[in-house]
């Protein structure tokens, strides 16, 4: 399979055009210099096959996650487990290092999640059920979401720094059946969903049994909803993913119309009551196969916007078109992002006004 994607800059003119010469020398540098830059090359083929008219967006994904599938997809930092001798408690660390998760097994966690979701009575549900995400974005957040598109649900991801306050109306108006929550959010998103009559399962992601803190975290969420009588199945995605992988596959959804709605985004509350603005299927396929994203260089960036805001999934929309990587940021309050950004090195940057001004000092040139 051929990229027929990279292209050489010319000038039909014939005039020289130093900037466009720059930076096509640059690019070749890079291939010819960088193994990681040149593994992300996109490939022409997949993107054309994902724009097939009448082409349903779980159809679409798959086109991705296949036609890219050993490549890396998605990224994070890697920690190592920590004991204080002191307290004889198990905390992480940060290293200077990166962990991936190729495409095509991001994929195989969604397809063992849909199984789960869809076969085990337990867990089971069905197309049009909303599930509402509280976390910061990562590989688990990701795997989620995509889930609900396999299975022809509704995502509603919340801020996963929302007070209770403004969580519980969200979560009353939306009639969740399940609740995705990160390990480090589970005090704030339990306390939201006490007085939900819809609720039946909620999964915890980036959860890790070996940190004393996670492990408490969850204890106290079973022990809270129990004492409230709110009857939940709470497991950690791992368990619901393992079980999946254990059930016969459910294919993915393509009943009904692309107009179904498929996300509701909510606004901050910040000018008043959270506002949610709908997306149907259809739109969210546009987006994944709009030709802005279609660049002819591979594309590598670091995701440090939250997924409950439609930026936060523009580099993913990126990177998916063209098989490139997405890392998400180590801490969500952005401590991180220097740090992360001079291990990515990234090709593309979706900047915000206040960071603008300072990314090529933390990054340097690649």
């Amino acid at each position: 399979m051929t990229s027929g994607v990279r292209s050489e800059v010319t000038n039909p003119s014939g005039s020289s055009d130093t900037r466009a010469e720059r930076r096509a020398h640059r690019i070749a540098q890079l291939y010819a210099s960088d193994p990681q830059f040149g593994a992300a090359e996109p490939i022409a083929e997949v993107i054309d096959r994902a724009r097939r008219p009448g082409l349903r967006l779980p159809a679409i994904l798959q086109t991705f996650v296949e036609g890219y599938a050993d490549r890396p997809a998605l990224g994070q930092r890697a920690r190592e487990l920590v004991l204080d001798p002191a307290t004889g408690r198990t905390t992480t660390r940060l290293l200077p290092g990166l962990e991936t998760i190729s495409y095509g097994d991001l994929w195989t966690r969604v397809r063992a999640l849909a199984a789960t979701w869809r076969r085990d009575e337990r867990f089971r549900v069905n197309p049009g059920d909303f599930v509402a995400t509280v976390g910061f974005a990562s590989p688990d957040y990701l795997t989620v979401d995509m889930v609900c598109t396999y299975l022809g649900l509704v995502s509603v991801p919340l801020q996963h720094n929302a007070p209770v306050s403004q969580l519980r109306p969200i979560i009353a108006e939306v009639e969740p059946r399940v609740l995705a929550v990160g390990a480090a959010y589970l005090e704030v998103a339990i306390e939201s969903v006490l007085d939900s009559e819809s609720l039946r399962h909620v999964v915890v992601f980036d959860y890790d049994p070996r940190i004393d803190e996670h492990r408490e975290n969850l204890e106290g969420a079973r022990k809270r909803l129990r004492d409230a009588g709110v009857p939940v199945v709470v497991s950690t995605l791992d368990e619901v993913i393992q079980r999946g992988r254990q059930l016969p596959p459910e294919p993915f959804y393509t009943g009904g119309s692309d107009e179904r709605l498929a996300m509701i985004l909510y606004t901050s509350g910040s000018t008043g009551t959270p506002k949610g603005a709908m997306f149907t299927e259809r739109t969210l396929g546009r987006l994944f196969t709009a030709p802005m994203f279609a660049t002819e260089t591979p594309v590598l960036n670091v995701n440090f916007m939250p997924l409950s805001h439609i930026a936060g999934r523009l580099p993913l929309v990126a990177s998916f078109l063209t098989g490139g990587r997405s890392y998400f940021v180590a801490e969500s309050d952005l401590s991180t992002l220097f740090d992360d950004w001079a291990l990515v090195r990234p090709t593309d940057l979706l900047l915000v006004p206040g960071l603008s001004k300072c990314c090529f000092s933390a990054t340097g040139p690649r």
